[in-house]
């Protein structure tokens, strides 16, 4: 008679094995979403824009008060359209905020002149700021209530 080693069977998953798996599966898929947390949810809102310093608007040239603007974010991006009879309309790339959805990030306008847009930590409709390269003038854009 010739001895044959056969291999051991594979238990079936115990309770145990199957909670690991799952957890490593969660830490997983939460591992891959965590390198998108800085995109942002799309949404949409109205924003009314205010300059920080009054004397900015008669200065500079500025609105002679509180603007509403249409705000969009899809995906990565944030366009922001002047809801008055000029449309003027800027768009900037998100991808350079922090995690937690803070951060400077720059765009250009018609005349390729840098402006700058800045969040605070957060997501969806909330306030920014948005600076240029040629005035030392802040707009703040807060979500109409």
């Amino acid at each position: 008679m010739i001895a044959v080693a056969v291999p051991p069977q594979r238990q079936p998953a115990q309770g145990g094995d199957k909670m690991r798996l799952g957890l490593f599966l969660t830490t997983l898929i939460g591992l891959a979403g965590a390198s998108q947390i800085s995109s942002a949810a799309d949404a949409t809102w109205i924003a009314v824009s205010t300059l920080e310093n009054p004397a900015c608007a008669t200065q500079f040239g500025g609105p002679p008060g509180p603007t509403d603007w249409q705000v969009d974010i899809k995906g990565d991006t944030l366009t922001f359209m002047r809801q008055t009879t000029t449309k003027s309309s800027y768009t900037v790339d998100l991808k350079a905020l922090q995690p937690d959805g803070s951060g400077r990030v720059v765009g250009k306008d018609d005349k390729n002149r840098e402006f700058y847009v800045t969040f605070d930590p957060g997501s969806g409709a909330r306030p920014f700021q948005v600076t240029n390269s040629i005035t030392p003038c802040t707009t703040v854009f807060t979500p109409r209530t």
